[in-house]
């Protein structure tokens, strides 16, 4: 991909240009990145804890294994999200038009 091509010719770019080429998601000014990164964290860690760590194990998955192998995992995922106290939190704090307090069970 881009990374690997830019990487292994040692180009050098500035950031928005490496925002262009996908390598990072966002530039923010200088000084601001380690603010940014906590407050994207912070709103990671506000979503249900067992659907961030399904998200994560796909997306690893999708890398080591492909497409395929990526998709066969959906049920499995789904067991476990679907089926537990925060989707069912999720869905209520909706409801309820309220912040979710999600406990990772």
């Amino acid at each position: 991909g881009n990374a690997m091509y830019h990487l292994l010719r040692a180009d050098e770019f500035d950031a928005e240009r490496a925002r262009e080429l996908g390598l990072v998601q966002e530039v923010v000014p200088a000084g601001t990145q380690r603010a940014r990164a906590r407050q994207v964290a912070a709103e990671i860690c506000e979503c249900a804890p067992i659907a961030v760590q399904e998200i994560k194990r796909a997306a690893l998955v999708y890398l080591q294994q492909g497409e395929r192998a990526a998709f066969d995992e959906v049920p499995r995922m789904r067991e476990r999200t679907a089926g537990s106290e925060d989707a069912r939190e999720g869905m209520m704090s909706f409801v309820e038009r309220r912040d979710a307090v999600f406990k990772g069970r």
